[in-house]
């Protein structure tokens, strides 16, 4: 009696568990994806907030010592009336670079308000806050500044 041929090939089940695994890998590279996009957008807002710091920190460094309080002291993007008109530029561009919720504030702190700093100088700090899946993130710079000359 003749044997019939093995017919070449895979099986049905052999086709089902190749695929299974494969849907499996999709599945992995899918869930990698979205958490890299997530990541990476978490990184974006965070240089966008560094250089919005950065663009107020330079106004601070031009202005002049002895107006330093009173042209960047207590300002809050958040609150219209404490964005000097020094800063609403900054402002302007905290909002629309970080969206809804974001803040920019800064302080001028002067010797009498913190014993680390000495006559002659200020510290400045800044922060930009913004709103991103769920919670409230922070970018703070603090610098001081040194009077020059009399």
């Amino acid at each position: 009696m003749k044997r019939p041929k093995r017919a070449s090939g895979f099986t049905l089940v052999e086709l089902m568990v190749a695929l299974v695994m494969l849907s499996i890998g999709i599945l992995a590279v899918g869930r990698l994806l979205i958490f890299s996009q997530r990541h990476s957008a978490q990184g974006r807002r965070e240089t966008i907030a560094v250089t919005l710091a950065e663009e107020i920190r330079e106004k601070i460094l031009c202005g002049k010592f002895i107006d330093l309080v009173a042209n960047f002291d207590n300002v809050d993007t958040r609150l219209p009336a404490t964005v000097t008109l020094g800063c609403q530029e900054w402002a302007t561009h905290v909002n629309e670079q970080l969206g809804a919720g974001a803040a920019g504030t800064i302080q001028i702190l002067q010797p009498a308000e913190d014993a680390e700093i000495v006559d002659g100088m200020m510290t400045a700090l800044i922060q930009v806050s913004w709103f991103q899946d769920g919670e409230t993130r922070t970018v703070p710079v603090r610098f001081s500044i040194c009077r020059m000359g009399t």
